[in-house]
């Protein structure tokens, strides 16, 4: 006869198993996906721009001169310094960043408290799967430092300085990720503030409490350093733009970046007011409902109002975004979440509702019914909700190029038109075919030949006549025939230009970044 304690050692033996084997077959789905997703991804210019910033740098110094126009901190940045040492070739960076989002996947799939299939479908949600997956910015890094700083976060009973290291890397992977380090690291505080009341006890030093805060403020201040835009950035407004009067309509509009966050399969049209008002109202009552559920753990509630909110402040009064921006609200849900997990219930927030009148006391209790009631249903809608946008994204980008600039960049290799002098107009717009290309392109915007874009006054927008004034200079400058490239098919004409089209390419989904080739000689 087998004994009880064998039998029951052998089911937790396959128990593990069984999961280990769960955790690996969804980690391997996810890389290999990605794989498929990132060699037919055709990059755009907010990729490669970076790319071509770092590799056109002469030195580190040049680097950081150049990034004060980029409202991003440099981690992203000496990453890709790094791997520019191995190939100018922007694969690389399409690798890494794939490495770097199979890595944020990987922590939370193995170390998150969430059931395999809240897991399953967060992995193939639209965030991670098409936004932080495909495209290959400084997103994912970001994402990978929160989740690690969640799987960590029990060191913090013994040490802080873990943490506050992750906390200084996160604050300089990106804009939104130093909102959230913020929130993380102000969320210490307020925890060890309240120690006792929440049955909290910390057994690190004052040396290492001191220390850490050390480098968690010299993370804060290092990456505010980086992102506080020049004088001359004309970077959605540079320093000076920003809305800081109250307009009811605008703030409508930012609170929709809930809704789109959480549930993108449905978002609403910010040109049409109604839609605004209605997923406004939508987001309040999301927020309150997340709040809800969070509110008998105290720590975690804090850290979701405060990351929340300062994402809704930014939005609101600096940069609306697109999804890939206001989609760290909904890390932020995911990481106050995982954080929760660690926390026994708490009263501390719901006492003081004891003392509300009888008829609001009524209601509140109601309302916590339904929470508690729904809250699982809500969170596998959102889940659910995810996965169905996601499918349909990368679906999309298999059969519909992102951008242009591949199949034009290749177009012009194949007809060796690239050993002509190359004239680009939208700079930023033609910036990716520099990147495919490997060379520098003239930019009728700077007068000069470049890969790179840098927002600054030294910038002027330019329409078809002036490019081709330029051009006509070009000419007799150079003596040469000039292969143009447009984002935008060409309405002018001058007498003493011959003006041949070649090729346009506009299967794209970026609507800005179709192409159109035209090749240029003077008359004689």
């Amino acid at each position: 006869m087998v004994s009880p304690k064998i039998t029951t050692d052998h089911k937790i033996s396959t128990r593990s198993a069984n999961n280990q084997k769960f955790i690996l077959v969804l980690i391997l789905i996810y890389f290999c996906l990605g794989l498929v997703g990132i060699l037919n991804h055709a990059m755009w210019r907010d990729e490669l721009n970076v790319w071509l910033l770092v590799r056109d740098s002469n030195s580190l110094l040049e680097l950081f001169n150049n990034l004060q126009y980029e409202g991003h901190p440099g981690l992203w940045y000496i990453c890709l310094a790094w791997l520019n040492q191995f190939t100018d070739n922007p694969v690389l960076m399409q690798v890494f960043h794939l490495l770097l989002a199979t890595g944020f996947v990987s922590v939370l799939v193995k170390y998150s408290p969430f059931t395999k299939l809240q897991k399953t479908l967060f992995v193939f949600g639209y965030l991670p799967i098409y936004e932080y997956l495909l495209i290959s910015r400084n997103y994912a890094i970001g994402i990978l430092l929160v989740f690690t700083f969640c799987a960590l976060f029990e060191q913090r009973q013994k040490s802080y300085l873990v943490l506050s290291t992750i906390l200084l890397l996160m604050a300089n992977a990106n804009a939104y990720c130093l909102f959230i380090a913020t929130a993380l690291g102000v969320t210490l505080i307020f925890e060890y503030s309240l120690g006792r009341r929440i049955g909290y006890t910390s057994a690190a030093s004052k040396i290492n409490i001191i220390s850490s805060l050390t480098i968690f403020f010299l993370g804060i201040l290092s990456s505010i350093a980086q992102i506080l835009p020049p004088a001359d950035s004309t970077l959605q407004g540079g320093l000076s733009l920003w809305r800081l009067q109250f307009d009811p309509r605008h703030l409508a509009t930012a609170l929709t970046r809930v809704w789109s966050s959480y549930l993108p399969i449905i978002t609403p049209a910010d040109s049409k007011y109604l839609d605004i008002i209605i997923f406004a109202i939508f987001s309040l009552v999301l927020l309150l409902f997340v709040s809800t559920i969070l509110i008998q753990k105290p720590v975690a509630w804090f850290f979701y109002s405060f990351g929340t909110l300062e994402i809704l402040l930014f939005t609101y009064a600096k940069f609306l975004g697109s999804a890939r921006h206001y989609g760290h609200l909904y890390i932020v849900l995911i990481a106050a979440v995982w954080i929760a997990s660690y926390y026994p219930k708490s009263d501390l927030l719901i006492k003081p509702l004891s003392n509300l009148p009888d008829l609001v006391q009524q209601a509140t209790t109601n309302w916590f019914a339904f929470v508690a009631k729904y809250k699982n249903r809500l969170i596998i809608f959102i889940l659910v909700a995810q996965v169905a946008t996601g499918m349909v994204a990368f679906s999309r980008d298999l059969f519909v190029p992102y951008s242009a600039s591949r199949e034009t960049a290749r177009f012009i290799q194949t007809q060796q038109l690239d050993k002509m002098f190359i004239v680009g107009s939208q700079d930023a717009r033609v910036s990716p075919i520099s990147g495919y290309l490997q060379r520098q392109i003239y930019y009728p915007e700077s007068k000069a030949l470049g890969s790179f874009v840098l927002f600054n006054n030294q910038r002027t927008e330019v329409n078809s006549t002036m490019v081709l004034e330029q051009i006509s200079q070009l000419i007799q400058q150079q003596q040469t025939d000039i292969l143009l490239i447009l984002n935008y098919e060409l309405d002018s004409s001058r007498a003493d230009l011959s003006i041949s089209p070649v090729a346009e390419f506009t299967n794209s989904f970026i609507h800005d970044e179709k192409y159109y080739l035209y090749i240029l000689k003077g008359k004689r």
